[in-house]
């Protein structure tokens, strides 16, 4: 692979794009396609096409898709706290720990996935499954109205975690499983331009 390609797969990866909040990896893959396509568009559902070569024959769509599992902030409680609920499908037991990136009014807001100690907890407790609802981020806000200048409720967040590289050729991302696709689009139409 060509450092340039393993780079724009990178940033692809690397930026934070739930299911119905596409926009920061879908600017990437245009911005990328525009150095190779003849037409790049995008539509005002969020779907991006490049065009090479428009008028020959035979037409043929090669199609990704770009999202990724994410959380959606569902209310601030009077500590600071944000409940949130997943978007897409999540395997609860790995929430609890991880560090996300919240897409914020002003910016990213780095948070963490806490739930209560489990010194605090009743021992039936200790033995079960989490589920979202037990769960909150913290942000390290002092109370609501601190949580409230950064993050609002409908602020989707995602995993707090860049692409690896690891040994073997191989690479380790949150977003892998969606965003190989349309990588793989760009560089076949890169390849066919």
């Amino acid at each position: 692979m060509k450092a340039s390609s393993l780079e724009f797969l990178r940033r692809l990866l690397d930026a934070p794009g739930p299911s119905g909040f596409e926009i920061a990896p879908a600017r990437i893959w245009r911005k990328e396609a525009e150095t190779f396509a003849d037409r790049v568009t995008a539509d005002v559902t969020g779907n991006s096409v490049a065009v090479v070569n428009p008028d020959g024959t035979p037409r043929v769509m090669f199609a990704g898709h770009i999202d990724e599992i994410g959380l959606m902030v569902h209310h601030l409680d009077d500590e600071g706290f944000l409940y949130f609920q997943p978007i897409g499908g999540w395997d609860h037991q790995v929430m609890v720990g991880q560090r996300v990136t919240i897409t914020g009014k002003s910016g990213p807001v780095e948070g963490v996935i806490g739930k209560k100690a489990v010194h605090l907890m009743k021992p039936d407790e200790r033995d079960k499954v989490s589920k979202p609802s037990d769960l909150w981020i913290d942000i390290g806000a002092k109370n609501r109205k601190d949580a409230e200048r950064r993050v609002r409720v409908g602020d989707p967040a995602v995993l707090a975690c860049a692409a690896v590289e690891m040994p073997n050729g191989r690479l380790v991302s949150r977003s892998i499983d969606n965003r190989i696709g349309a990588y793989v689009v760009a560089e076949a139409l890169r390849l066919l331009a």
